[in-house]
């Protein structure tokens, strides 16, 4: 089966989805192409684990928004609070906003392992591992260096896909 426009499709969303002002274009892009990937290796896990991922992922951006929103709300309400009285919130907003971003990224890691095991392509592997260590080391802030490291090597993997998938190009999938 053709993936000359799915792996374009999911690169560009890949790129895209890494800057604010096109974060949902680019996901859709992402979205749009690995379905159309995961059509032509007949596996469906590889789209479900994506899609999964980024809901949960936009659920949590809108639960951190609203706990950033009440905080300031608060801190407006209340002029006698300074904001250095709600550090101690924002950093504990820090630690769960980690803790629940692990969901989404389990499922991400699943979808670049499963990439990589049809295609044999080690870009989606070196991604998941990165991806694995950062979502680890980002409660010390290098890992949001490291999974920037993921998102490139995920966007060398797609580029890298081939043209054409044939059946034979699979190493080991469950």
């Amino acid at each position: 089966m053709n993936l000359k426009n799915s792996k374009i499709l999911a690169g560009v969303g890949r790129i895209l989805g890494m800057f604010g002002h096109f974060g949902i274009l680019g996901i859709i892009l992402e979205l749009i192409g690995v379905y159309k990937i995961s059509e032509a290796v007949k596996d469906k896990r590889i789209f479900n684990y994506l899609l999964l991922s980024e809901v949960v992922i936009y659920i949590i951006y809108f639960v951190g928004f609203l706990g950033i929103f009440g905080s300031f709300f608060r801190t407006v309400i209340e002029p006698d609070m300074y904001i250095m009285s709600n550090m101690p919130n924002v950093f504990l907003m820090l630690i769960i906003y980690i803790a629940a971003m692990i969901i989404p990224v389990i499922y991400k890691i699943k979808v670049y392992n499963l990439m990589g095991d049809y295609f044999g392509n080690d870009n989606f592997y070196k991604a998941s591992k990165f991806l694995f260590w950062g979502i680890i080391l980002s409660i010390v802030l290098v890992g949001f260096i490291l999974t920037f490291v993921a998102n490139i090597f995920a966007i060398i993997g797609y580029f890298t896909l081939p043209d054409e998938y044939t059946e034979n190009i699979s190493k080991n999938v469950e």
